[in-house]
């Protein structure tokens, strides 16, 4: 009898897991796949994920699910318990009301230093807004994939190597948020458009439009916060 199909049966391998149409990383298929569980909430906050069911389910042995555990961990994506296994990390209403706040500052303050500075930038902003444009809307995982390519471009532009690293720590929990919102159906139609119209404004060093649109894009906090209450609510 057929098994029913999970993300991780369609999961496409990353670019550098696939050389020569041949896979050449056991440990890159076993994160993408794990990653990808979260993600999707096939493994959602505060399960365990059992070695052995990790093992079946991507499809590669013992060691490489260990290593995709523990870097998952250190993205911040599970806890690890000594004697118990990897949980997903559990994210409270606070901690995505904080991230809000965090990413505005941050996402701010790199827009005005763009601007202020006249930096150039990148053809990439506009070629991820492209690629935006051409994927299903139902796939929240590559949206959530693209939104985070977009703005960490957008940071890494401001050319400030520290503000690259506490963005990309957040990486996990914004992604996870990004996710969410997808899910809730929260997140904006035209965010494609609104990407493409931050990056035409960044591109002419038009501040308060930057500005505007950043604060704009990320409006949907309190939606955000009050669909996840009233979902931990419902438990």
């Amino acid at each position: 009898m057929n098994q029913p199909a999970t993300i991780f049966d369609t999961l496409p391998l990353s670019a550098d897991t696939v050389r020569n149409g041949e896979v050449t990383s056991a440990r890159r298929r076993a994160y993408d796949g794990l990653r990808a569980g979260i993600l999707s909430g096939d493994f959602p906050p505060g399960e365990f994920i059992e070695e052995a069911t990790a093992t079946k389910i991507t499809g590669v042995s013992r060691t490489p699910v260990r290593e995709a555990l523990s870097r998952l961990a250190a993205e911040g994506f599970l806890v690890l318990h000594p004697r118990r296994g990897a949980m997903v990390k559990q994210i409270s209403t606070n901690e995505v009301a904080d991230l809000y706040d965090v990413r505005l500052m941050l996402e701010s303050h790199a827009a005005r230093q763009i601007c202020r500075e006249k930096l150039s930038v990148p053809k990439l902003l506009f070629d991820i807004c492209d690629e935006h444009e051409s994927i299903s809307t139902g796939d929240h995982l590559a949206f959530a994939d693209l939104n985070h390519r977009f703005h960490e471009t957008v940071i890494a532009t401001a050319g400030n190597a520290v503000l690259c690293q506490v963005f990309e720590n957040l990486r996990a929990n914004l992604t996870r948020v990004a996710m969410l919102s997808f899910k809730l159906g929260v997140r904006k139609a035209r965010e494609g458009d609104m990407h493409r119209t931050l990056a035409e404004a960044l591109a002419i060093h038009d501040e308060a439009k930057a500005l505007a649109v950043t604060a704009e894009h990320l409006d949907t906090k309190s939606r955000v916060v009050a669909s996840l209450t009233g979902i931990m609510q419902a438990k």
